[in-house]
């Protein structure tokens, strides 16, 4: 009975720590975040980072949202980690210096999704599809045009 009562407890709290971090994210005023954006928490480029994780979790992967640094996993399984910088050349700067095999570069953001092992014995390490990268850009945009 306790097996099955853990695993519960966990996704209650995940769901309760995504639902307050989405909450506070429009009225964040207090100057903690040091820049010049006027409290309005920003990846960089304009992107508010903890709205496109809200948005990655809309499009069924499960993020952490956070304002430059996003770490969760893809709808089929891949954990990744999205950096969120001032631009889309200084995102590709860092992506020219990463592993192509191993990271994507989506609009202003570095996708690392290297460590993830291979679904198959022989097989590639799993990576971040096309699709999942177009959904990653589709709440770029979609929160760079709200912001």
């Amino acid at each position: 009975m306790s097996k099955l009562t853990s695993p519960i407890l966990v996704l209650a709290a995940l769901a309760a720590l995504v639902a307050g971090c989405g909450s506070s994210g429009s009225s964040s005023s207090n100057g903690s975040g040091g820049g010049s954006n006027s409290g309005v928490p920003s990846g960089g480029g304009g992107v508010n980072g903890i709205s496109v994780g809200n948005c990655l979790n809309n499009e069924d992967f499960l993020v952490q949202p956070s304002q430059k640094v996003l770490d969760g996993q893809s709808p089929a399984g891949v954990n990744f980690t999205l950096t969120l910088y001032k631009d889309a050349a200084a995102a590709k700067a860092v992506f020219d210096k990463k592993n192509p095999k191993t990271t994507a570069l989506v609009e202003n953001g570095v996708i690392d999704f290297r460590g993830n092992p291979s679904i198959f014995a022989g097989a590639p390490p799993a990576k971040i599809s096309q699709s999942e990268r177009n959904a990653i850009k589709k709440c770029i945009d979609s929160t760079r045009a709200s912001g």
